[in-house]
């Protein structure tokens, strides 16, 4: 028995992930994207992906469909889900609210009504107010949410399933119970569910990551002291640090600094987002200023070596990387830092992420396509 029908506007990556855990759990979800060739393979199962779990997800779906068709995701459900790009950009706003800001009005020119439309890309804090609501101003009783996801590219499915915690920034009372009783429904744990308004949600996301970053910087800066000091472990010093109930041991461990879609952008947006309030960003700025320095520390002891040449495995944002995204990463970094010191550098690593990194850096390195 279907548990209602939802639409999901932009059927990406995030997307069909998000429409394939609500579809597995009772909901009959209907997919909106721009791609009619990707369209037909969805709906005729033909779809390939290295995401895990959504072929697997799919082929046995009954209740999920995709169209090329706005007004088609319009007439199918009440419940708007939008999951479409907003692309790092700097400056003031530091992401493209472009493709959302044409969703919402699109939505709007059809003067909907008796909606929940509840955005699950990420914005900038203030965009809810300044813009979002704006957008929808001639949908009558229709709430505007923000319910940003906490997820890994290359483990969304994973990350769906089990969440540590909900975020719900409600457009109303009644949009906040629709939402915790959805995730109720798909998710396999029992997550901390935290409604709140949406400009509280807009800072919350950005404040997470900012710390998950600001954590990682710190014990990179710790193994990097450890390393200058005679007799010290990186490692014993951080696992000791991280058995402190208040510190705790996730993401407190020595090695690669972060990188990828979301972290870097994420932790200078809420900097970005403290400098326009008046608030001075020091610890963002000090989390990335201090993962670059660490990358190059690691660099320059690597060419202290004096090899010949250096070869590098797993190059994606993190490694195991399922999914082609080289955003950032910080082994990608190094190991251009080498090459254009004049050494020789190889790069190892599955076809789709090699054609990524030759499509940035060209003939910067040699290549060697894993099995």
């Amino acid at each position: 028995m279907s548990k209602g029908k939802v639409t999901v506007f932009g059927f990406g990556r995030l997307g069909i992930c998000f429409g394939l855990v609500l579809e597995r759990a009772g909901y009959d979800v209907l997919g909106v994207d721009v791609f009619p060739g990707y369209v037909d393979a969805i709906n005729d199962k033909s779809l390939h992906s290295t995401e895990p779990r959504v072929m697997e997800f799919l082929q046995s779906s009954k209740n999920l469909k995709a169209t090329v068709s706005f007004q088609e995701g319009i007439d199918h459900s009440d419940v708007y889900f939008i999951f479409v790009a907003t692309p790092s950009t700097g400056g003031e706003r530091h992401y493209d609210h472009t493709a959302l800001g044409k969703v919402l009005a699109d939505i709007n020119r059809r003067k909907v009504s008796n909606k929940h439309v509840i955005i699950g890309c990420t914005v900038i804090p203030g965009y809810i107010s300044q813009t979002g609501r704006f957008l929808l101003r001639d949908c009558t009783n229709t709430s505007l949410s923000y319910n940003p996801e906490f997820i890994c590219q290359g483990d969304i499915i994973a990350g769906l399933l089990k969440p540590d915690m909900v975020l719900i920034g409600e457009g109303s009372k009644e949009a906040g119970a629709y939402l915790e009783q959805l995730y109720k429904d798909h998710c396999e744990n029992q997550p901390i569910i935290s409604r709140m308004s949406a400009e509280s949600s807009e800072i919350t996301k950005l404040a997470v990551n900012c710390f998950v970053t600001s954590k990682i910087s710190f014990a990179n800066m710790v193994g990097d002291i450890a390393d200058r000091t005679p007799g010290a472990d990186k490692n014993e010093i951080l696992m000791s640090v991280g058995a402190d109930s208040r510190v705790g041991r996730k993401y407190l461990r020595p090695g690669y600094g972060f990188g990828g879609p979301c972290f870097p952008r994420d932790n200078r947006a809420l900097g970005g987002y403290a400098e326009m309030v008046g608030v001075p960003p020091l610890i963002p700025k000090a989390t990335d200023a201090y993962n670059r320095v660490h990358s190059e520390f690691q660099a320059e002891a690597l060419l202290a070596k004096n090899q010949d040449s250096y070869t590098f495995t797993g190059v994606g944002y993190k490694d195991p990387c399922p999914v082609p995204i080289i955003e950032e990463s910080q082994k990608l970094f190094i190991a251009a830092y080498i090459a254009r010191k004049g050494k020789r550098v190889t790069v190892r690593d599955k076809d789709f992420i090699i054609n990524a990194v030759q499509a940035e850096f060209g003939k910067l390195f040699e290549y060697e396509v894993l099995p």
